[in-house]
């Protein structure tokens, strides 16, 4: 039975989640706009260089695989929010395995190429820069949903074989507000800690 604290919990979880959803398409937008301004050059370097050619490709493709992702669990997220109906206990863990899976693995493609290992930075490329470390977060960020949607699909599994609501909103909010808290400083939301001896 989906009773009012069901609905409260679902619509708290999938709240939280269009949100991060939508903020981690604004910052792949910035990404994408970013690396557009270098993409002419970028062509005409693929045409002389296998390893320009590579890197475009892993670019174009690693940038594409993380925002269509993200739009498939914003739609989902608000589609399960404005169409309560449709939001039954069993698409809601359906929804959950397959946004939870897509993410985790975008995140793993994305991880892969736009890491501090293989992306250099480029001193007087500033724009280029801020595009490698705003795909870092976007990873971070694709890292937290894939979390969000998983805990999300446990935690409606056990409240649909009987579990208590109030101790799966509790577990869901400790796993992902865990998360949020642990990436918060390599977001940018809080201040990291002084180096030591500071």
């Amino acid at each position: 039975m989906f009773t009012t604290i069901h609905y409260v919990t679902a619509l708290l979880q999938l709240v939280s989640t269009t949100a991060l959803s939508a903020y981690a398409l604004t910052l792949s937008y910035e990404n994408i706009t970013r690396l557009r301004h270098y993409e002419e050059k970028s062509e005409k370097a693929a045409e002389w260089s296998n390893t320009a050619a590579h890197k475009l490709h892993k670019t174009r493709t690693t940038q594409a695989s993380g925002t269509v992702t993200l739009i498939l669990s914003l739609l989902t997220s608000t589609a399960l929010i404005f169409l309560p109906s449709y939001a039954t206990p069993r698409a809601i863990i359906t929804a959950s395995a397959v946004n939870a899976a897509a993410l985790y693995a975008s995140r793993t493609h994305m991880a892969r190429f736009w890491n501090e290992s293989k992306q250099a930075k480029v001193p007087f490329v500033d724009k280029f820069n801020e595009a490698i470390r705003g795909s870092e977060k976007v990873v971070l960020l694709l890292g937290t949903l894939s979390q969000a949607w998983a805990v999300t699909g446990m935690v409606w599994f056990g409240m649909a074989n009987g579990g208590s609501v109030l101790l799966g909103l509790a577990t869901w909010g400790l796993a992902v507000g865990g998360r949020v808290v642990y990436i918060a400083a390599d977001m940018g939301w809080m201040p990291s800690a002084p180096p030591a001896g500071q």
